[in-house]
C-alpha cells in the first residue's frame, strides 16, 4: 500500500465512482417526480382518473340519449 497518499484521498477516490451515479440517480428521481404533478399539485394519475370518469360519465349520457 502506498503510504503517501493520505487516508481520505484514498477513501474519496475509491468510494466517487459509486456515489456520482447514486447521486445522479435520486436527482433525476426528483426531477421525475416533479413533473409528474401539475401546476395545482395534482398528480397525473389523478388527473387521468378525472378524464376516465368524465368520459363514463359522457358515454352513459349518450348511451342514455341513443336508446
Amino acid at each position: 500500500m502506498n503510504n503517501d497518499v493520505p487516508w481520505y484521498v484514498s477513501l474519496i477516490v475509491s468510494w466517487l465512482p459509486l456515489l456520482i451515479p447514486m447521486v445522479a440517480i435520486a436527482w433525476h428521481g426528483r426531477q421525475v417526480r416533479k413533473s409528474m404533478t401539475t401546476s395545482d399539485g395534482r398528480s397525473l394519475a389523478q388527473v387521468f382518473a378525472d378524464i376516465a370518469r368524465e368520459m363514463r360519465r359522457a358515454n352513459d349520457l349518450r348511451d342514455r340519449a341513443s336508446s
